[in-house]
């Protein structure tokens, strides 16, 4: 909120750090620190249904049951996170792009460059969702009942693929939109986060791609037999293999944390040292009377009629004078005008 000024006259102005808005820079940061948290909160919820899945293929029936409700649960928390996420992070890019040009041409070039990963990230960790949601309602039937499917057995490693390369953009995202801002000893640690996410990523590409060369070798074998029970393991293997790049990209998200935490006070402090360097309202160039005194507009105007003064012996003659027929007021007789009322004078 503005503070008005201590003065008692003139235009109420307010102390100047009220008067600047703060960028759009710093309230991006801010905002990203929000982003991060829920990335971090989506990548524990993919790691429960990664880890989950792979759970129920190697477990009893009882515990198999147990892990596929935590699976149910997390997958819950998972799409409700997403969409939240989407919606922070969208208002978190267009505040770091409408303030690209406020900290110079370096931080406007990484700017643009974050603002483009994170349009490659959103599009193709979008396409992963929608994949995944197809895989669920499709492609249970085909692991579950049989049939020759061959086209849908790619999808689950074209989602690992997809998700994989989804994170590995949003961590390069974060690391150009902090790149020129960030303490420098920090940078190092951006660079490591945006390379373990991609990284952790190909262990899932790895697992599922290892259990669809399993399921083609079992379909281009149709002699072998395959009972209820592997097709049902091979099937939460898949799930929990396509969650695992989302999940393990937790440890690159908790880095950019950390990074952005930084960031964000270093960014903080530089503007507080801008409103510190600013001087006061007194040295704005507007006239403003010490504190104490009396305002000019409080004081009533008294509409008294000039009084003539007394005749001074170096005033003209009456010869060289002329008195105004209206308020009496003596001026120079080649005066057109009275020079207290403005009436015409007639010489």
């Amino acid at each position: 909120m503005a503070v008005p000024s201590p003065a008692a006259s003139g235009l109420p102005i307010p102390y100047w750090p009220s008067v600047v808005v703060k960028p759009d820079t710093v309230r991006g940061i801010q905002t990203y620190y929000v982003t991060l948290i829920l990335d971090m909160i989506f990548g524990v919820f993919a790691l429960i249904v990664g880890l989950s899945s792979v759970l129920i293929s190697v477990s009893d029936p009882v515990s198999a049951i147990a892990a596929a409700a935590i699976t149910g649960s997390a997958v819950c928390g998972l799409i409700i996170v997403f969409v939240i996420n989407f919606i922070v992070s969208l208002m978190a890019v267009i505040r770091m792009h409408h303030g690209a040009d406020e900290y110079g041409p370096e931080h406007a070039a990484n700017a643009r460059r974050g603002v483009l990963f994170k349009w490659i990230g959103t599009t193709l960790s979008t396409l992963a969702a929608i994949l995944v949601v197809y895989l669920l309602l499709a492609g249970g039937s085909v692991f579950l009942f049989g049939g020759p499917a061959p086209a849908i057995l790619y999808v689950p490693l074209l989602v690992t693929v997809f998700w994989t390369a989804g994170v590995s953009s949003k961590g390069q995202m974060y690391r150009f939109m902090m790149r020129s801002l960030q303490p420098p000893e920090t940078r190092r640690w951006s660079d490591i986060a945006s390379i373990l996410i991609p990284a952790l990523g190909v262990i899932g590409i790895a697992v599922v791609g290892s259990v669809t060369v399993r399921i083609l070798s079992i379909i281009s074998n149709p002699s072998s037999p395959v009972g209820q029970g592997e097709a049902s393991r091979l099937f939460s293997l898949l799930v929990g293999g396509v969650f695992l790049p989302p999940g393990f990209a937790l440890v690159g998200y908790v880095m950019f944390f950390w990074i952005v935490g930084k960031t964000k006070e270093r960014v903080s402090a530089g503007l507080a040292h801008l409103y510190a360097a600013v001087p006061g309202p007194s040295a704005w160039g507007y006239p403003m009377p010490p504190p104490g005194a009396a305002s000019p507009s409080a004081a009533p105007v008294a509409a008294t009629p000039p009084t003539q003064s007394p005749p001074d012996a170096t005033a003209p003659a009456d010869s060289m004078t002329i008195t105004c027929s209206r308020c009496g007021f003596s001026s120079s007789s080649t005066a057109t005008f009275c020079a207290n009322c403005g009436s015409p004078l007639s010489s």
